[in-house]
C-alpha cells in the first residue's frame, strides 16, 4: 500500500514537472526544478514562462483533479452508485448557466448589455453566483428531505433545468459569442491566474482536508444507513456535510476551470481497482492523487504538448485517457473474481 501511494505521488510530481517543461518553448526539467527552488535560469524568459505562464496552470490541474477525485469518492459512497460524480447535484450546471448569461448576454447587442453590474461581475463571478444558487437550493432540499436518492433526483432535475435555460440563451445569442461558451463548457485550466489561485487553492485544499474527517463515517455507511445509525453515526448530518463539501468542490472547480468531466467518476474506481481496497482512509487520498494525475496527463495532451500539435478540449482528453483504463480495471476485477471467463 505504501509503495502504491509513493508511486502515485511520484507520478504526480513527474507529471507536474513535465507540464512545466513542455510547450512551445521547451525548458529542461533540471532547469525547471532549479527555477522552482529559486535558482538562476539559463535565460530570463524561461523563468517568466515557468513562473507566470505554466506554474498557475499546473497547480490548478493538481487542485482541480484532486477536488474532483475526492468529490467523486464521496458521492459514490453517499448514493451507493458507482456512476455518481461531483456534478450530479447540478452545481456545475448552475455555474455554466451563470457563465452563459454573461458570455451570451453582455455583448453590445446582448439583452444584458445595459446592465453594467453584470459585465463587472465577469464570467467567473457569474459562474460562482450560479453555482452558489444551485448549491443553496440543493442543500435546502437535502436538509428538508434527507433521503440521498431524492437529493440525487433533485440535483439531476436542477441540471436539466439549467441546461434547458442555457439552450434557450444559445438560441437567441449572437453567434460570435458561442465560441466563448463552448470553451467554458469543455473545461480548461489554462485561464486560471495567480490572482484566481488565491481563491481556488484555499477553497479546494481546506475542503479536501475536511473531507478526510468523513473517512470513518463513510466506511460505516458502506454497510448501510441502518447499521451506521446503530453504530452511533448521525447519518443525516454526515450526509448533509458530504453533500455540502462536494457541492463546494464542484462549484469552485467549474467556476474557475469550466466543466471538467469524467475525472470524478474515474479516479475512485481506479484507486479501488489498483489498490483493491474500499477503505476511505485509502480511497480519499488515493482519489485525490489519481484525479490530479488524470488532469495533469489530460492537460499535457490537450495543450498541444503531447500527442497532438493543437489544443484540444480538456473534457475530450479526460474521457479518452480515463475510460479505457477504468474499463480495464473493472474487467480485471471481474475476471479475478471468476465472473468473466478467461
Amino acid at each position: 500500500m505504501t509503495l502504491s501511494f509513493a508511486a502515485f505521488v511520484a507520478l504526480v510530481i513527474f507529471g507536474f514537472l513535465i507540464l512545466l517543461a513542455r510547450g512551445t518553448v521547451f525548458i529542461p526539467i533540471d532547469e525547471v526544478v532549479r527555477i522552482l527552488l529559486g535558482g538562476e535560469a539559463d535565460r530570463d524568459i524561461h523563468r517568466v514562462i515557468v513562473m507566470d505562464a505554466r506554474l498557475p496552470k499546473a497547480i490548478t490541474a493538481i487542485l482541480a483533479g484532486a477536488a474532483l477525485g475526492v468529490g467523486g469518492a464521496l458521492m459514490q459512497t453517499l448514493f451507493r452508485n458507482p456512476l455518481a460524480d461531483p456534478f450530479v447535484l447540478g452545481v456545475s450546471s448552475g455555474a455554466v448557466l451563470g457563465a452563459a448569461i454573461v458570455i451570451l448576454g453582455t455583448s453590445t447587442t446582448g439583452w444584458l448589455s445595459g446592465l453594467a453590474i453584470v459585465g463587472q461581475l465577469g464570467v467567473t463571478g457569474a459562474a460562482v453566483a450560479g453555482a452558489g444558487l444551485v448549491l443553496v437550493l440543493a442543500l435546502a432540499f437535502a436538509r428538508r428531505v434527507g433521503n440521498p436518492t431524492t437529493v440525487l433526483i433533485v440535483g439531476v432535475m436542477f441540471g436539466f433545468l439549467s441546461g434547458a435555460l442555457v439552450d434557450v440563451l444559445v438560441y437567441y445569442a449572437d453567434p460570435e459569442r458561442l465560441q466563448g461558451l463552448a470553451s467554458f463548457t469543455r473545461g480548461t485550466v489554462r485561464d486560471v491566474s495567480w490572482y484566481d489561485l488565491q481563491i481556488v487553492a484555499p477553497a479546494c485544499i481546506s475542503v479536501i482536508l475536511v473531507s478526510v474527517l468523513l473517512a470513518k463515517p463513510m466506511n460505516i455507511l458502506l454497510l448501510g444507513e441502518h447499521y451506521a445509525a446503530t453504530m452511533g453515526i448521525k447519518v443525516r448530518p454526515i450526509q448533509f456535510m458530504a453533500l455540502a463539501l462536494v457541492a463546494v468542490l464542484a462549484g469552485v472547480v467549474t467556476a474557475y476551470c469550466g466543466a471538467i468531466g469524467f475525472v470524478g467518476l474515474a479516479a475512485p474506481h481506479l484507486v479501488r481497482g489498483v489498490l483493491r481496497d474500499s477503505d476511505h482512509f485509502v480511497v480519499l487520498p488515493g482519489s485525490a492523487l489519481v484525479g490530479a494525475l488524470l488532469v495533469l496527463l489530460a492537460e499535457y495532451v490537450a495543450g498541444g504538448n503531447g500527442l497532438t500539435n493543437v489544443s484540444l478540449p480538456l473534457n475530450s482528453v479526460t474521457a479518452f485517457v480515463g475510460a479505457p483504463v477504468v474499463l480495464w480495471v473493472l474487467l480485471r476485477r471481474r475476471r479475478e473474481a471468476g465472473q468473466v471467463p478467461t
